[in-house]
This record gives C-alpha cells, sequence and structure tokens, in this order.
C-alpha cells in the first residue's frame, strides 16, 4: 500500500511542477494517472475481501488498508473521473466551460491543490484567441518562468483593477499598449504548469490594485461573452470571457 501512496504522491509532485511537466511528453502523466487510478481501485477490492473474510488475525491493519484505500480512491479516482464527466458539459448559453473556479481546492484535472485556486479556468483550444477581458493598458507581456507561463497582465483604469491571463503560447500585445474588449491579446497554450490533453485552458485572476494577493473572483463581474455590438458601463469593471464563445 506504502509503495503505492508513495509513487502516487511523486506522479502528484511532477504534475505539479512545471520544471517537471514541461519536460515530460503531454501524454505521459495522464497515462501514469490512469495506470495508477487502476491499481488504487484494485488494492481497495483486495483490502475489502480481506477484511470481510472471517478470523483475519490482524482486522485492525485491514480495516486501515480499506480506509486508507478508500481515501486515495476517492482523492485519485473519483473526483478527477467526475471533473472528466463535467468538462464534457458545455456552458451555459454558449458560454464556454470552466474548469477550476476561484477558491476551488482542486485542480482543472479534479486533483487536490496544496492551495485555493487564485482566479477561474476556462476551456479553450490550443492556439484559438485569448481576449482582453476589459479595456486597459498591458503592464506585463512576459515569460513568468513559473506556474503561470507566459503571462499577460492589463491594468483597468480608473477601477483600479488588473486582470492575470496565463499560459500563452504566443502574445500579440506588448507592455505600455492600450487594448480594448476583445481584442486578441495572445494565444490559448499550455505554458508553466501544463494542462492536460482536454484540459487546455486560459487561467484568468481578478487582482485589486497592484497587490498581487489581493484577488476576487473574476466569476462575479462576468457579463456573457464578448459582443462589438454592444455597450458596456464604464462606470463600474464588466468582464467578457477570456476567449471566444
Amino acid at each position: 500500500m506504502w509503495p503505492r501512496l508513495l509513487i502516487g504522491g511523486l506522479i502528484y509532485v511532477a504534475a505539479t511542477l512545471p520544471w517537471t511537466s514541461q519536460r515530460l511528453p503531454r501524454f505521459f502523466l495522464p497515462a501514469l494517472a490512469a495506470g495508477g487510478a487502476i491499481l488504487i481501485v484494485g488494492a481497495l477490492v483486495r483490502a475489502v475481501v480481506r477484511l470481510a473474510r472471517p478470523h483475519r488475525p490482524n482486522r485492525r491493519a485491514d480495516a486501515t488498508a480499506v480506509l486508507v484505500n478508500a481515501v486515495a480512491t476517492l482523492v485519485f479516482v473519483l473526483s478527477p473521473a467526475a471533473r472528466l464527466a463535467g468538462s464534457t458539459v458545455g456552458g451555459s448559453s454558449g458560454a464556454p466551460r470552466m474548469l477550476a473556479a476561484f477558491g476551488d481546492w482542486r485542480g482543472g484535472e479534479g486533483y487536490p491543490r496544496l492551495s485555493p485556486h487564485r482566479g477561474v479556468d476556462i476551456a479553450a483550444r490550443l492556439g484559438s484567441d485569448v481576449l482582453a477581458a476589459a479595456d486597459g493598458r498591458v503592464v506585463v507581456a512576459r515569460d513568468n518562468n513559473d506556474a503561470c507561463g507566459l503571462i499577460v497582465v492589463i491594468v483597468h483604469d480608473p477601477h483600479g483593477y488588473r486582470t492575470v491571463y496565463c499560459h500563452l503560447v504566443e502574445f500579440a500585445v506588448t507592455p505600455g499598449q492600450h487594448v480594448s474588449r476583445g481584442q486578441r491579446i495572445g494565444a490559448v497554450g499550455t505554458t508553466g504548469q501544463r494542462a492536460w490533453p482536454g484540459y487546455e485552458h486560459v487561467h484568468l485572476e481578478l487582482q485589486r490594485g497592484s497587490n498581487p494577493q489581493d484577488l476576487e473572483d473574476p466569476a462575479a463581474r462576468f457579463a456573457g461573452c464578448f459582443d462589438g455590438a454592444m455597450v458596456y458601463p464604464a462606470e463600474r469593471l464588466l468582464l467578457t470571457y477570456p476567449v471566444r464563445c
């Protein structure tokens, strides 16, 4: 049991570290995760069978094995399976799918996170356009060399907010440039903490002021998909989805 848990932990660490995930083949970690899920379920079944046998000499150890494998199944099998099922369902009214919400303790693939999610993950096809969520001025467009990867940051004056876009594969803007809502600022990629196949997305954060730790849920300000014919109010900050609907 313990070697399997150790291997599972190593796979989890490899998947969450950009340095590791970017250097492995794209399907390597998902394949390992699928194989690990099969092993975990098999271990749970064997533990239950042992516990059900009469006259076992160490039933406390058998019960512990059932408990540990049941928790592992919940965390590493059922949670990702539920996220996979949910990721196949589109958003309402043509809105893009949201893989991970603000404050979520599960990542886009359904595995546990070590900290609450800082923004929202909006599903999108690789290479598709990333759009500015509101009018503003680009202050950052660079490779952050961390989990965010290629990052764009836009300041939205006079509202005192910044939107942050992560995991791009290329930039279409430069620092100092003014952009309009719905303008293309880059393309969807898997830089930084690499998304698994089928879970590609734009990570969007909403920060108050210049403090990266002062965060707000972007979803609370979403006004739907960008519509070039629509007039958006200027007295408050409304966001449109950072991908095309």
